[in-house]
Order: C-alpha cells, then sequence, then structure tokens
C-alpha cells in the first residue's frame, strides 16, 4: 500500500503540460482530519491529474469528455480501478467555489479545493 501512495503522490504532483479543467488536490467538505498531503489514503487527499481521478485507494481514468451545456461540468466516463477490482462508471465534475463536485449515479461528493 506504501509504494501504492507514493506512486499516486509522484503521479500528481507532476506538472503536465497538458493540464485538465479539473486538476488539483482536493479535500473532502465538512470531514474534519483531511489532510491535503497523503494523495489517495484514507484521511488524504483526493486528486484530478492529467485525467485520471485519484480518491481512496482508487484512480479512475476520464474518457469521453462531454461539457454539459450552460454549466462549468465535464461528463466522463471513468474506467477504474480500486481495492484489487476494475469498474466503469459515468462522473460528472463541476466547478463550484468550494472547489468541484464530483457528481455519480446516486450521491454528490463535494470536494473543497486544498489551494
Amino acid at each position: 500500500m506504501r509504494s501504492f501512495g507514493a506512486f499516486l503522490f509522484l503521479a500528481v504532483s507532476a506538472t503536465s503540460l497538458a493540464a485538465g479543467p479539473f486538476d488539483g488536490l482536493y479535500r473532502p467538505d465538512g470531514l474534519e482530519g483531511w489532510d491535503c498531503t497523503s494523495v489517495g489514503q484514507d484521511g488524504g487527499a483526493l486528486a484530478v491529474q492529467d485525467d485520471v481521478y485519484y480518491g481512496v485507494e482508487s484512480a479512475c481514468q476520464l474518457t469521453n469528455p462531454v461539457a454539459v451545456n450552460g454549466m462549468s461540468a465535464v461528463l466522463y466516463d471513468g474506467e477504474c480501478n480500486g481495492e484489487g477490482e476494475s469498474y466503469s462508471k459515468r462522473i460528472m465534475m463541476m466547478r463550484v467555489p468550494e472547489g468541484l463536485a464530483v457528481i455519480q449515479d446516486g450521491y454528490v461528493n463535494l470536494l473543497r479545493s486544498c489551494q
């Protein structure tokens, strides 16, 4: 698990010439004790970097972006891996004043920007 965290940290901290519209480090809104340094670990930062969404011990490659008309939002197909499983899901990301809303079937995660 330690090497997975190190990989995520290096992948997220590397600069990119093709930064996406939602790239950055985030923490869940309203939850105390989450830091902005331990990317991908429980209690650590969540991140978007180069069309990959890094959650807690998971990562989703974001493909087939579709802009949502009239909103600062993009709908993606997510090809995800986490806890030894692979799965697909639709993920919409939208800029909000606090940082980022990540919308999936049945729920919304409001993430505060770490900057």
